[in-house]
């Protein structure tokens, strides 16, 4: 290697170290911006690919049909809402009313026995035991209280998916522009794979907190539980997070019910239970039978990581982040890294035999 060559090769690492510190940072400081923008990006792929699934079998371009993929879904939330929002929000407030009267419950029960003192004590010294364990908690309780900014980043990501769904392919253009001629081509197919794969994903997903929300409903309201309605909508919509949803979720029905007995208690952890393991190992296989299955342990890490940096933004998108992250290891690294000098060198020996 002669000393063109070298200063070549030095000055790219530089570039491509520095790049990637700069990335970083700007992940670090700048993790919930850089997050409702990927938001955003979801929301677009959704909105778009769901126009080319329906013009595609109805035999019409997707750019007629990309208003009604927008409309449709704002149109049935809101009937959805109009018709049951008096029950929710009785019920919301039942609920407000009875979570204090269920805390009193647990906490006099628990102080009556041995290890009750004990167990109050290692969780309230759980949160400030170690500063990075109280941000994750603090992260996952946060989706309770900090409803404001998230509604916020929500409406800002809706109306960026929504210019973004209206003309992708000029951003994707620029987004291509920045790489070699020799590389557009690959980027364009790789930004193909991650569109599909995000869109499979959300729409398996939003399937599923569907059908999760109308089992919660119709099981809790079998065994007699008035707040049947709010309970269901809140495990709907937790369950859009693996892993730590099901669990948040099952937390107000499981102090709502402590207070009428511990045998219905019982049965609402075995509804929860069952409708946790028909999610996980009926619907969820069902509606993602395509798609390449997201590893928990990775999901979780990516949740606690993201959680721990950028609080409750990177909980609810560590999953979607994953899929995406996947497609883009296994197109750039394996595939065009790893397994494409095989393939070269494979070719290469049979042309020689």
């Amino acid at each position: 290697m002669n000393t063109r060559q070298l200063a070549t090769r030095t000055l790219v690492q530089s570039i491509t170290a520095t790049i990637v510190f700069l990335i970083a940072w700007l992940v670090v400081t700048n993790g919930k911006i850089l997050l409702t923008f990927f938001g955003g990006i979801l929301i677009a792929v959704l909105f778009r690919e769901s126009a080319s699934w329906i013009g595609h079998k109805a035999g019409v371009k997707s750019k007629f049909l990309l208003p009604v993929t927008i409309i449709a879904p704002f149109v049935l939330v809101g009937l959805f809402f109009a018709y049951t929002a008096p029950q929710i929000s009785a019920q919301g407030e039942e609920l407000m009313e009875r979570i204090p009267q269920a805390d009193t419950y647990i906490n006099e029960h628990l102080s009556g026995l041995p290890w009750g003192t004990q167990l109050k004590e290692n969780l309230t010294n759980l949160s400030s035991a170690d500063s990075e364990v109280s941000t994750v908690v603090n992260a996952v309780s946060s989706v309770f209280s900090s409803t404001l900014n998230g509604f916020g980043s929500f409406i800002f990501a809706l109306f960026l998916g929504l210019f973004l769904a209206v003309n992708p392919d000029w951003y994707i253009k620029g987004a291509v522009t920045l790489v070699p001629p020799a590389r557009r081509e690959r980027i364009r197919e790789v930004l193909g794979a991650c569109g599909r794969a995000l869109s499979g994903w959300l729409v398996a997903k939003i399937a599923s907190m569907v059908l999760v929300g109308m089992l919660t409903t119709l099981g809790l309201w079998a065994l007699g539980t008035d707040l049947a309605l709010v309970l269901g909508v809140i495990a709907a919509l937790l369950s859009f997070i693996p892993n730590i949803g099901p669990i948040l979720g099952f937390i107000p029905a499981a102090m709502v019910s402590v207070i009428t007995g511990l045998d219905t208690l019982l049965y609402v952890s075995i509804l929860y239970f069952a409708v946790q393991m028909i999610e996980s190992y009926v619907l969820t296989p069902m509606l993602q039978a395509e798609l390449a299955d997201l590893p928990p342990a990775l999901t979780l890490f990516a949740q606690v990581a993201l959680g721990a940096m950028v609080g409750m933004a990177g909980i609810l998108l560590a999953a979607p982040l994953c899929v995406a992250a996947m497609v883009l290891i296994n197109k750039l690294y394996v595939e065009d890294i790893l397994e494409k000098p095989n393939e070269n060198r494979q070719t290469e020996h049979e042309q020689t035999n």
